[in-house]
């Protein structure tokens, strides 16, 4: 009867225009609702459990997709990618470094560090994901550890040890608590390391804008799973292999962006400096360093290299 319902409310609603200061109302709520879920320091409970079921959908039905390890190009090409493009470091630094893959997902970028030599240490909240993480790096012969913890609880799971390298792309923004996971992947940063994290960014996408697509998302929330489906499938006109992505962008409620200003003011203060956008782009790729940058400058890091990037390869 549900599903029979909606198609008909949905029609009804398009015959009745809502009076504009009702619509004006009902987006003031939205608006409201959006700073709840995207509070920096402590998102609606609701939405963070949301957001990580959400994750946990993604990495059990569709854990395939563009710039995934399912993905023959991305595969061939993801230790360069992340020596000459996301770090721009010389590929001959990774040998033997200690690495955590903080939010490592289904071990893309964690293969990646294992095939340049580096330890890998892979973390995520979710453990499909990182059982795959396992398999994927399992052949590289490195020292290798995997383990299912939320950023913000980093410190109740991993040992003592700092790291040459901390590396969380695309998770942060997730976090149920952006400030405190970033003061957690801050204790591992030894002296003389990096931290490397990709935001999304705002210059990609407008306060208005993103308040539109966060009403999708809550719509999303609400479909049954076979909507889910067409909807994502409509979005990806078809192609199957855009449906992870999609998910990724549609399905988790806590999807922040931030200034580059606000990222390096929190990195500062958390004792890091050379805090640096390595790629020129809307969303930010930023690269910081705990201690003096003067040997990085003069021995490792590389020139920050031009268009296109490998993201807009397909």
């Amino acid at each position: 009867m549900r599903r029979r319902l909606r198609p008909m409310v949905r029609w009804i609603k398009r015959l009745i225009p809502w009076p504009k200061g009702l619509r004006d109302e009902v987006d003031a709520l939205y608006l409201l609702l959006y700073r709840l879920v995207h509070d920096r320091d402590n998102a609606l409970d609701l939405s963070a459990i949301q957001t990580q079921e959400a994750f946990d959908h993604q990495w059990k039905h569709l854990s395939e997709g563009l710039y995934l390890l399912s993905d023959p190009w991305f595969k061939a090409n993801v230790a360069r990618i992340l020596s000459e493009e996301e770090m721009q470091i010389r590929v001959e630094w990774f040998r033997g470094k200690d690495i955590l893959d903080a939010g490592c997902g289904n071990g893309r970028w964690a293969f990646g560090f294992a095939e340049l030599g580096a330890n890998v240490t892979a973390v995520d909240i979710n453990p499909i994901a990182v059982e795959e993480t396992r398999k994927a790096i399992e052949p590289f012969p490195v020292r290798k550890a995997c383990y299912v913890v939320p950023l913000e609880e980093l410190s109740r799971v991993l040992p003592p040890q700092q790291y040459d390298l901390v590396f969380c792309w695309g998770v942060l923004h997730h976090c149920k608590s952006l400030t405190s996971a970033v003061a957690e992947l801050l204790k591992f940063v030894k002296q003389g390391g990096l931290l490397y994290l990709y935001l999304y960014g705002r210059e990609s996408l407008t306060i208005a804008d993103d308040l539109e697509v966060f009403k999708l998302r809550l719509r999303f929330h609400l479909m049954l799973p076979e909507e889910k489906q067409r909807f994502l499938l409509k979005k990806a006109k078809g192609n199957h292999r855009l449906l992870h992505n999609l998910h990724d962008f549609y399905a988790p409620l806590i999807n922040r962006r931030f200034e580059f200003g606000e990222i390096k003011q929190l990195l500062e203060r958390g004792g890091m400096g050379d805090v640096t956008r390595t790629i020129r782009h809307t969303e930010l790729f930023i690269r910081a360093v705990r201690g003096d940058a003067t040997d990085y400058h003069r021995r490792w890091f590389v020139p920050r290299k031009e268009p296109r990037y490998w993201f807009e390869h397909h």
